[in-house]
């Protein structure tokens, strides 16, 4: 007999913004099953509260603003933003997708979770199919405004990133002399919101 993988969910107080309203709420948030954070990538299609009388309700990104929640001295901001770059699953029901903020300006700066595989592959004496893995990756989304979401290229990040700021020209220079490169992409905004206009 085979056992389903038991993945845990916390009560975790929080605050969901639907229209115009801020509701104090308590959350169930999915965890990872050997992990002691919260399952971004699964909150990034649908996050579920209760309420008042003890209910669970299940949102999705098309029909709330945001919400955030603070876990273990964590503090953790979802945002729902248009889709604009076909993140996730062709199974996604929603038109949005909540994304997780990591720094906010005139350039925000998002966090975005997936699943990869690698695949299985044959191996060893006997040539007996060894098990491909799943494992997580996170990258940077970027969103200039109200703009549309826009993922940094892994090639050729120094071109797509300069023609990206080109309204900051001094910052367009410093990826392009390579001041900044891919893993400064943090550096990169902090610069734009602190020292372009």
């Amino acid at each position: 007999m085979v056992l389903a993988p038991q993945v845990e969910a916390k009560k975790v107080d929080g605050k969901l913004v639907i229209g115009k309203d801020t509701m104090d709420v308590i959350f169930n948030i999915p965890f990872k099953l050997f992990g002691e954070e919260p399952n971004y990538e699964k909150l990034q299609y649908k996050v579920k509260y209760y309420n008042s009388i003890g209910n669970k309700i299940t949102v999705i990104p098309d029909n709330a603003k945001e919400f955030w929640f603070t876990y273990e001295g964590e503090f953790v901001r979802m945002l729902s933003r248009k889709n604009t770059i076909g993140l996730g699953s062709i199974f996604n029901v929603s038109s949005n997708i909540f994304l997780r903020l990591e720094m906010e300006g005139a350039v925000n700066l998002f966090n975005y979770y997936e699943t990869r595989s690698s695949p299985g592959m044959y191996g060893g004496a006997g040539g007996a199919m060894v098990g491909g893995y799943s494992y997580g990756v996170d990258s940077y989304i970027l969103q200039k405004g109200n703009g549309e979401l826009k993922k940094p290229k892994g090639l050729s990040f120094k071109k797509d990133m300069a023609d990206y700021f080109s309204d900051c020209p001094e910052l367009a220079e410093k990826i392009e002399k390579k001041d900044f490169r891919k893993n400064d992409l943090e550096e990169i905004v902090r610069f734009y919101n602190s020292s372009c206009k």
